[in-house]
């Protein structure tokens, strides 16, 4: 009698990517869950003291992701 295993591995969730726009081109970034609101467009600072970008939830996107607040959300680049 021959018994065989099979590697069983859970598909790996897909990851929510936000994107912004760096030099021309589109960079994924992780989701950010804060950005929600109206009024102004949500924006992403790259460090305390890095450059700040508006965020979008697909590349391609014209509009940004909307915010209630004027403060970019600072992420680790």
């Amino acid at each position: 009698m021959a018994f065989t295993t099979t590697d069983l591995k859970e598909d790996p969730k897909e990851q929510a990517n936000d994107y912004i726009l760096v030099n021309g081109s589109w960079k994924a970034i992780s989701e950010q869950e804060d950005c929600f609101g109206t009024g102004t467009d949500c924006r992403v600072q790259l460090g305390t003291n890095g450059p700040v970008y508006d965020l979008y939830d697909e590349m391609g996107d014209e509009e940004p992701k909307q915010s209630g607040t004027d403060e970019p959300i600072i992420i680790n680049p």
